[in-house]
């Protein structure tokens, strides 16, 4: 069937309407079906009844002209391409038309010649680019207006969920809410799940905008490796599951990569494998790839192998799609929004690699990833092995220890796990992001008396590493003990790292054994308690408490420093939500002042800071924070990116105006903008929902 176009002809002399229709009646290709109207009311009218492709519109209507008539189209938000039709030829009636937005300009003896076909045709054409270019722009208004509707309820729900994460986080600290650690826990649990649904629709919202981008650096592939297992080797021991990661064949040493990003990809991959697998093993592995025949590049491939239930055939294609998911019944069992596949399937077409799904239903599935890593030509290659240890590993080896330790590393969930273990020896534990905030927090403790009895020290950390952190110390006569941590096994490494002053080197991943021999080389142990039961230890942290030490193993003194306290074993409850807590000692006092509009956020984060130690101004509103800072100095501030009468980035210009030297950190429910946090010399960001933990690292 041929195409037909609908027409509106404008035309008040009738023997030229005849003329005008006989003729395009008569066309094969295309058929012109026309609607005939003498003025321009009479066409608004017929626009508003029915829907036209084109109009033909004669110049001189009686009393009115074509420049009156399209200028009340215009007014009515018609956009129909409009063909002018003349008697005459005048040029300049022809660019007055053209400028008034004509799509042509045809005489009416031309009407039966090859121009006029070509002339609708060319209208036609223009009329679809400009459709097309309207869609196009409300497509961008669309999209900008979704990205400021999830900017802005990204800011709207990060700001309770601050006050639900934090509040719970303090009642679980808490030990008379012990009776309601379980209620408590699930509270917590369920406002993590929240956030993390958030998080998942704010990258899947970036990724459609192309607006993600990677942020690429070196990266140690054994420690990365080593870090992950750490991280989510929890998850499956608690689900009765082995997990392993191994290299299938020697693995480059270094990698070029966005560890964050990769990060997610695989703990997003891990959580799924232990999620829908009840017994077995998940395995995860990576190889070098031969080099491509196309480019000559080597790429690395990552798989995560489960034992679980598996998908059935007839999923595989739609599980990499945005909100999809095996069965309903599987999100009614395991929640979810199905955005996590969908955004690791983008994140590896970012990283320059492929994604795809192996599965068998009932009998488990593999899921592979390739990325590009970079020029790893001259890298040293290796093999690449951990498991996870048995009970009987974790079991053996019972200590009870006396002492301050200092746990530095950059990723809070190796800094919590390793606190943790630390912590079931009793000492008292205390943390640090990298190698500055290490260093102001053993010379803090130094000059208020209470030294530090160990650092367990990171080696590659972001700002300052391990090694450098380790020379400030010794350069400011710290004699604390410093033990380096470190993921690389290259041959020498530990004796070279000796050689640089470290007194000790621990592996990761961290063992238990390994740990235990450590605290019980640089720390008091007692000898009668080793294996004490829970039930015990009232009467033993009793005997304790008239024990103090100061500086060494060897150094102790009779009576223990004001507010010094050693840490009681958990209980199973409490070892649960220990897994939360994350606690700086005797941090530096700060005058803090805190811009936030949100009264029930405000007043949680004014008690978390007091809780470090700091004092605390609040202001509501940007007026009343910079009349505080005119009045009184500050060592710092945190602003809220939103608030009713400015916005932080503007308050953090005018502060700039009164201190040069108050560190400022933005605090938000989205990301600012980098550019502009760089002009104001801001220290830092922080992500709503904001933890103890979060402003602990933070001076």
């Amino acid at each position: 069937m041929s195409e037909v176009i609908r027409v509106l002809l404008v035309e008040d002399d009738e023997d030229d309407y005849f003329l005008t229709a006989d003729y395009m009646s008569q066309c094969d290709e295309p058929r012109f079906h026309i609607t005939w109207v003498t003025n321009g009311k009479a066409a608004i009218d017929a626009f508003q009844k029915r829907t036209f492709d084109i109009c033909l519109l004669d110049y001189i209507l009686g009393a009115e002209n074509a420049l009156d008539v399209m200028a009340t189209f215009k007014a009515a938000g018609i956009t129909v391409p409009v063909v002018i039709l003349t008697g005459q030829t005048d040029s300049q009636v022809d660019d007055m038309v053209m400028r008034a937005g004509a799509a042509d300009y045809l005489n009416k003896s031309e009407i039966e010649s090859p121009r006029f076909m070509r002339t609708m045709r060319y209208a036609m054409v223009r009329r679809e680019m400009e459709n097309e270019r309207i869609e196009r722009h409300k497509v961008e208004q669309q999209n900008k207006a979704k990205d400021k509707f999830l900017a802005h309820l990204g800011h709207e729900l990060r700001t309770p969920l601050t006050s639900i994460l934090g509040y719970t986080e303090l009642l679980l600290d808490d030990k008379a809410n012990a009776a309601m650690n379980q209620e408590l826990s699930i509270i917590h649990t369920n406002g993590k799940h929240l956030l993390s649904l958030l998080n998942d629709l704010l990258d899947m919202s970036r990724i459609m905008a192309n607006k993600l981008e990677l942020a690429r650096r070196e990266v140690n592939l054994n420690g990365f490796l080593t870090d992950v297992h750490s991280l989510m080797n929890l998850a499956a021991k608690d689900k009765g599951l082995t997990m392993e990661v191994s290299s299938r064949n020697d693995i480059p040493d270094f990698i070029s990569a966005d560890p964050t990003r990769l990060r997610q990809i695989l703990i997003n991959l891990i959580s799924n494998a232990v999620k829908f697998t009840d017994t077995g093993t998940i395995q995860v592995t990576v190889e070098t790839l031969p080099p491509r025949r196309e480019d000559n590049k080597e790429m690395l491939l990552f798989r995560v192998i489960d034992s679980g239930i598996g998908m059935p055939p007839n999923k595989l294609d739609d599980i990499f799609r945005p909100f999809e998911q095996i069965e309903d019944v599987m999100r009614a069992n395991h929640g979810g929004a199905g955005l996590g596949l969908a955004i690791c399937r983008e994140l590896v077409y970012t990283m320059g690699g492929e994604i795809s799904v192996e599965s068998v239903f009932g009998h488990g599935s593999t899921f592979s990833f390739t990325i590009d890593p970079g020029d790893i030509s001259k890298q040293h290659f290796d093999m690449f092995k951990l498991t996870a240890p048995t009970v009987d590993e974790q079991n053996k080896n019972k200590l009870h220890v006396t002492g301050r330790v200092l746990i530095v590393d950059d990723l809070r969930e190796l800094r919590k796990l390793t606190g943790h273990m630390v912590s079931q020896c009793h000492a008292t534990v205390s943390y640090a992001e990298n190698g500055v905030k290490a260093l102001e927090s053993v010379l803090q403790a130094e000059q208020s008396g209470k030294p530090y009895h160990l650092v367990l020290m990171d080696i590659h950390m972001p700002v300052m590493n391990g090694i450098d952190a380790l020379k400030a110390m010794r350069k400011h006569q710290c004699n604390v003990a410093v033990v380096a941590i470190t993921a690389a096994s290259r041959k020498g490494l530990r004796q070279s790292l000796l050689d640089e002053g470290f007194d000790d080197v621990l592996g990761k991943p961290i063992e238990k054994s390994e740990l235990f021999a450590i605290l019980d080389r640089y720390l008091i142990s007692t000898p009668g308690i080793l294996g004490h039961s829970v039930e015990e230890e009232p009467n033993y942290q009793k005997a304790m408490q008239s024990i103090s030490y100061s500086g060494t193993k060897d150094a102790f003194n009779e009576s223990a420093p004001d507010g010094e306290t050693t840490s009681t074993p958990p209980t199973p409850r409490q070892e649960q939500a220990s897994e939360t807590k994350e606690e700086v000692t005797d941090p530096s006092l700060k005058q803090v002042l805190l811009v936030e509009d949100d009264h029930d956020a405000a007043e949680l984060m004014k008690l978390l800071l007091s809780h470090l130690g700091h004092n605390v101004d609040v202001a509501y509103c940007a007026k009343d924070a910079l009349d505080k800072v005119k009045h009184r100095p500050y060592d710092a501030a945190l602003l809220d990116l939103t608030l009713p009468d400015d916005d932080g980035i503007s308050l953090a210009r005018n502060i700039r105006t009164v201190s040069d030297a108050m560190e400022i950190y933005i605090v938000s429910g989205r990301e600012p903008d980098n550019t502009e946090l760089e002009e104001l010399n801001i220290s830092g960001t922080l992500l709503k929902p904001v933890s103890r933990s979060d402003l602990a690292a933070l001076f």
